[in-house]
């Protein structure tokens, strides 16, 4: 609307047949614009002025007053605060060279000595024969403009002060993959300062992947979060530097948009993890300690328990079945190491028992989602689960050419508690009856899955086949 106003005053001017005629009488529709407009003749006196240059004044300049020349407000600034003279003004300028002022800010302070700022955009007015008669001036306040351009800058200084604070390594790409900005923090992890608008992806020397193999900056998780349009979430890279170096982070990079949802960029957070690698290794390290002297320990227990056994005139049967025992226990512990002692898959520990038994074609079925066991009932669990796959194969399906097993399992979600629950199904085996004593293995399951695990368990010797249903929070 602003710029529209100011082309049809210019317009009214160019087809005015009286010049001087159109300085000493604006047309009557000037006090209808939203803009402040008035006139000076080619002296610099006032000529005449509409409302809306009256209200920014907050005054009424006397018409045609030598005492007041080129502008009608009570005193002018600079946009740095300097008085300026009214001869030093754009609209005497203006009329000194003849020449237009276009988008010119300066400040405008009224008698109450309050302040505005506008923006002044000037032409001259010119007879037949070129010479400046006049000009016209169209002002538009924009203080709000520039308090908000301030805050905008304000802010953005205190943006940047807080990312150049940032222990972390920070920084910015355009669309493009052009890195715009970069912390003392990413200057530090890259040992190297890239140039900014002209380096792309990445600052670093080189890059390495997580197996050490070099990695093209293009394919680095900035470029990837850029290429996509996506966030890239704990990318595990290296830093290279110049001199050999090198550094293992994270990467977070966040594509930016602009209010339209078009991709202007991106901000990528590099958080190094030399510490954290070192205390892997460490505890790598450790674990692989641990397993070792336990499967020392276990081959030492077993060693005295064969010795021991063996000059006590133990029956060979009991012999076995405890090294197999031992044995079970030790695959259970192989499956913890790899999981870090954290945890244990349920199939490979069902594997590991089963892995004997193995050699009699698809008789043993299992069934289940992928569950992880804490080392507790994983340890629990396989010795259950060994009584009862002995037993199959010495009485129960696994002992007949025709029997089958199955063992299925399912997780139940209840609320915020979670259950394991574990289906042992027998089939084809021969007819079974429901022994005389209790034996170890329903010892164990008594003991082990209700009293250790809080559990419950239910075998039934069903003359088809024995089924087990046992039921383990999670």
């Amino acid at each position: 609307m602003t710029e529209t106003a100011i082309s049809l005053i210019s317009e009214l001017a160019d087809r005015s047949d009286d010049l001087a005629r159109f300085l000493d009488e604006p047309p009557a529709l000037l006090d209808l614009l939203p803009i402040a407009v008035y006139a000076c003749d080619a002296d610099g006196r006032v000529r005449w002025f509409n409302r809306r240059a009256a209200e920014l004044w907050d005054r009424a300049p006397r018409i045609g007053d030598d005492r007041q020349l080129y502008c009608g407000s009570h005193a002018l600034y600079s946009l740095d605060g300097q008085p300026m003279r009214h001869e030093e003004t754009p609209m005497a300028h203006a009329l000194n060279t003849g020449t237009a002022v276009r988008g010119e800010e300066v400040i405008i302070e009224r008698p109450d000595g309050s302040r505005a700022v506008v923006m002044v955009h000037i032409d001259p007015i010119r007879d037949a024969g070129g010479t400046v008669l006049g000009a016209i001036n169209c002002f538009l306040e924009i203080t709000e403009r520039k308090r908000a351009e301030a805050t905008l800058r304000a802010r953005e200084r205190w943006f940047h002060e807080l990312l150049e604070a940032l222990p972390a390594a920070v920084y910015t790409t355009d669309a493009a993959g052009r890195i715009t900005f970069y912390n003392p923090a990413a200057a530090e992890l890259w040992g190297n300062r890239p140039e900014l608008g002209v380096s792309e992806w990445c600052g670093s020397w080189r890059l390495r992947g997580q197996d050490g193999a070099p990695m093209p900056h293009d394919r680095c998780p900035m470029a990837v979060a850029l290429k996509a349009n996506r966030p890239v979430r704990g990318a595990e890279a290296a830093v290279e530097r110049p001199d050999g170096t090198r550094v293992p982070f994270m990467a977070y990079p966040t594509p930016l948009h602009d209010a339209s949802g078009t991709l202007v960029g991106a901000v990528n957070m590099l958080v190094e993890i030399t510490e954290q690698k070192r205390a892997e290794a460490r505890q790598k390290a450790l674990l692989d300690e641990l397993n070792h002297r336990v499967k020392n320990t276990l081959a030492t227990v077993q060693s005295l328990a064969a010795q021991t056994l063996r000059g006590a005139g133990v029956p060979k049967e009991a012999r076995a079945a405890f090294e197999a025992r031992l044995l079970a226990l030790s695959r259970t512990h192989d499956q913890l190491t790899r999981g870090h002692w954290e945890s244990a898959d349920l199939l490979s520990v069902l594997d590991g028992i089963f892995a004997p038994y193995r050699n009699d074609g698809d008789r043993i079925r299992l069934e289940g989602e992928p569950v992880r066991l804490a080392p507790k009932p994983a340890l629990t669990l396989a010795m259950v689960l060994h009584e009862l796959a002995t037993n199959a194969v010495k009485y129960g399906s696994l002992s007949a050419t025709s029997g089958t097993l199955t063992v299925a399992w399912t997780v139940a979600v209840g609320g915020t508690s979670r259950s394991l629950r574990i289906e042992w199904r027998e089939s084809g085996g021969p007819p079974v009856e429901p022994p005389a004593r209790r034996g170890f293995g329903s010892r164990l399951i008594e003991r082990g899955i209700t009293r250790e695990l809080r559990g419950s368990a239910l075998i039934a010797f069903d003359p088809g086949g024995v089924r087990c249903s046992m039921d383990v929070p999670l």
